[in-house]
């Protein structure tokens, strides 16, 4: 059971920090390697160690931007979702980073819920391999009769790709506040070593793609664990 699905090679996030899904659909090798040959020129923004924010790229006027600030979600009954939401004026990247959140906060709702909730789906492209990663993680719950408490914590959103339907984003998890349950509430005896330091803290990282309906969906689920320095930079 693992927190990040897909964990991501050091030799294939550190040199572009990120993965990068090219419009409409499909990953392209050469961006992977290689982010800044092929992101547009303010895509390339680099990540602040310890949830810091740098000024976001400018909006058309009038566009209504989410205001940056913490805010905690019920996610289930004992169970918190906190994201600290960035300074992020540009609509588009809102948008991504608002699917990226809703869908980590609804994962972590399906497993509170005992697979009650099954919202988290509708953020995720069906035909994508991070639909059944999501819901292998979620089964994995499910099968061995397990839930969560707890407060879960997001923070350090970014889009540092963007080019066309495609998108990429990432930020950093913090799970040292998430106890693993029985299905009625009680804290297991014996919690797993990626609810501690320094495994609970990571790099969540995700390819999106903007449907014709103009919804954002997560197609790629990738994270990087400690000891990747990546991880590290999202240590506080």
């Amino acid at each position: 059971m693992r927190p990040g699905l897909v964990r991501a090679a050091a030799a294939l996030l550190a040199p572009a920090r990120a993965l990068l899904l090219s419009a409409p659909v499909l990953l392209v090798p050469a961006c992977v390697l290689l982010l800044s040959a092929c992101a547009p020129p303010d895509a390339d923004r680099g990540f602040t160690p310890g949830g810091g924010a740098e000024p976001a790229a400018a909006t058309a006027p009038g566009t209504p931007a989410r205001p940056p600030g913490a805010e905690a979600i019920t996610a289930a009954p004992g169970l918190t979702v906190e994201i600290e939401w960035p300074d992020e004026p540009d609509p588009v990247r809102s948008a991504v980073i608002k699917a990226f959140a809703r869908d980590f906060t609804a994962q972590w709702r399906a497993v509170g819920t005992s697979g009650g909730d099954r919202s988290y789906v509708k953020g995720i492209d069906a035909e994508s391999s991070a639909y059944q990663d999501a819901v292998t993680w979620v089964r994995e719950f499910l099968d061995d009769r397990q839930s969560a408490r707890g407060v879960a914590k997001l923070y350090a959103l970014r889009v540092p790709a963007l080019m066309g339907r495609g998108a990429e984003a990432y930020g950093c998890v913090d799970l040292t506040g998430v106890r693993l349950t029985d299905q009625e509430g009680t804290a297991l005896a014996r919690q797993p070593a990626w609810l501690k330091r320094p495994r609970a803290v990571y790099l969540q990282t995700a390819g999106l793609g903007r449907g014709d309906d103009g919804v954002w969906r997560i197609r790629l689920y990738r994270h990087a664990d400690y000891p990747d320095e990546l991880a590290k930079e999202c240590q506080r």
